[in-house]
């Protein structure tokens, strides 16, 4: 069973998803995330980092489908989300397997010039297309940042990126990753 901060962090992390707002998320808004970063970072649709994005989302989504649509329709409820995630993502192995690829993607998307770190403007521009209010963008960077350098290393933002999603520390500094949950 997830705690209270889990679900919280699950519900933001629907809602990062469910772009269209039709309250369900389907493999099209994943689609759509993908093109929002792709844009937010002006990157070509063919560019290898964007190919890796496209393949990467595209498995992480069977994977979503197979673990937790549970009556095939194809889309994802809240409740499809909750329990599914939990089970699949945050008390089994499907992180590693799937969801990793897809974030380590975005993070080397958003490492702009390839030098295994992100600055606060990179961070930004990812945040942006996951829609982070831009108030809380600086925040969620600067309780990231536990070394004060600036940059977030891709290696810090996986710790991170693993807080956020499946962890149950409620006193981690990956809660933050999208801002106040």
């Amino acid at each position: 069973m997830a705690n209270e901060m889990q679900l919280r962090k699950l519900d933001k992390a629907f809602g990062h998803l469910d772009n269209d707002r039709s309250g369900f998320v389907e493999q099209q808004d994943l689609t759509n995330l993908g093109l929002r970063l792709l844009a937010e970072f002006g990157a070509a649709h063919d560019a290898p980092k964007a190919q890796r994005i496209a393949e990467d989302f595209s498995t992480f989504w069977q994977e979503l489908a197979k673990a937790l649509d549970v009556n095939d329709d194809q889309k994802l409820s809240p409740q499809e989300w909750r329990q599914g995630f939990t089970s699949a993502f945050v008390h089994g192995d499907a992180f590693d397997r799937s969801f990793r690829p897809g974030a380590l993607a975005v993070l080397h998307l958003a490492d702009t010039d390839d030098d295994g770190r992100v600055s606060r403007d990179e961070f930004a521009t990812m945040q942006r297309a996951f829609g982070t209010p831009v108030g809380e963008i600086n925040l969620a960077f600067d309780k990231l940042d536990a070394d004060e350098d600036g940059y977030l290393t891709i290696e810090e933002l996986m710790v991170g990126v693993r807080q956020f999603y499946i962890g149950a520390d409620e006193t981690a500094p990956g809660n933050w990753f999208f801002g106040r949950v």
